[in-house]
């Protein structure tokens, strides 16, 4: 670890509330909490120092402790699922649109935009229950029964990449195929879709490996983390893993360490422009990218040149 690839900024202190989601919408921050309460943050812009402010407060929101929400621009609509249901409100005024009574007892969702028309798919329980979108609100659509409880949801084009008895499946929605891929020796296994790419990273233990969307290994090599990551995110070139102790950085196409940020991290969301946002102490950071430039000079000082022409040879631009 010879450089910083990204520098950490306070985006909110310390929380009266308790902290149990976060999402990221333009230059708007989202923050869930565990008394039902939506927060919103925006950078003050003009300021010669970082500087969030709560710009909307929300607090009765859900009735429930919020668990994920999730901003989708493209439908104009905020998804949010609580301790008791997924409810559907309007992005903009944050009014409420629907509640999706069949989601009751849901523990995560995960939507696509990949498919012909949006499909929302939520683990309820022993079940995938899955909504399409009607061109105004989810319809129900259909139910595919599990022998146990999934544990971590992300799409695979037409497929559910999702771990049951702590084995890694992936579940096809129109032919209801099953394939089994290997086991995530974990309880609560990290299953992490690369944006852009028609991968996704399977946690076991600390390694994380690459899939395609067959079930296929996609790369020679694997990522090795310090300790078992709870969660990634990627932020071209690295990747990010949320360890028990703290957040590390690695160059994808080395598996290079380059940093490592003592945050204990609970939750994690990619931001704009390369950023990334974390929770922390009940607080949230912006883990924001150091200009290419800089990072390249960094590596040529301390005679790292190898890294520094990995990352020159990946295309960032300087600036």
């Amino acid at each position: 670890m010879v450089h910083n690839a990204f520098h950490i900024e306070p985006v909110l202190k310390k929380s009266q509330l308790k902290i149990t989601t976060l999402e990221v919408w333009g230059q708007k921050v989202l923050v869930g909490t565990e008394e039902g309460a939506l927060l919103v943050l925006e950078e003050q812009a003009g300021s010669h120092i970082v500087e969030f402010d709560i710009v909307d407060t929300r607090k009765s929101f859900t009735k429930r402790a919020l668990v994920q929400i999730q901003a989708v621009d493209g439908l104009g609509i905020l998804l949010s699922l609580s301790a008791d249901l997924l409810q559907v409100n309007d992005l903009v005024s944050l009014d409420m649109r629907a509640q999706l009574l069949k989601t009751r007892g849901a523990h995560s969702f995960t939507l696509s935009n990949e498919l012909d028309t949006p499909v929302l798919c939520c683990a309820v329980k022993k079940t995938l229950v899955l909504y399409r979108w009607d061109g105004r609100m989810f319809a129900e659509w259909k139910d595919i029964n599990l022998s146990d409880i999934p544990r971590g949801l992300a799409w695979c084009g037409d497929a559910i990449c999702t771990s049951i008895s702590r084995k890694y499946h992936l579940i096809n929605i129109f032919s209801l195929s099953d394939k089994t891929l290997f086991d995530s020796n974990s309880a609560n296994p990290t299953i992490f879709r690369l944006p852009d790419k028609r991968e996704v990273l399977l946690g076991r233990d600390s390694i994380s490996v690459f899939q395609d969307f067959e079930g296929r290994p996609s790369r020679k090599y694997a990522v090795t983390w310090s300790d078992a990551p709870v969660a990634c995110v990627y932020s071209a070139p690295y990747l990010l893993g949320v360890l028990p102790k703290a957040v590390e950085v690695q160059l994808v196409e080395t598996q290079a360490v380059v940093q490592s940020m003592s945050l204990r991290a609970t939750h994690v969301a990619a931001g704009a422009d390369g950023a990334v946002l974390v929770v922390a102490n009940n607080c949230v950071y912006r883990l924001r990218p150091v200009p290419m430039a800089r990072q390249v000079e960094a590596l040529a000082e301390a005679r790292e040149f190898e890294a520094g022409l990995a990352l020159v040879d990946l295309g960032r631009d300087a600036d």
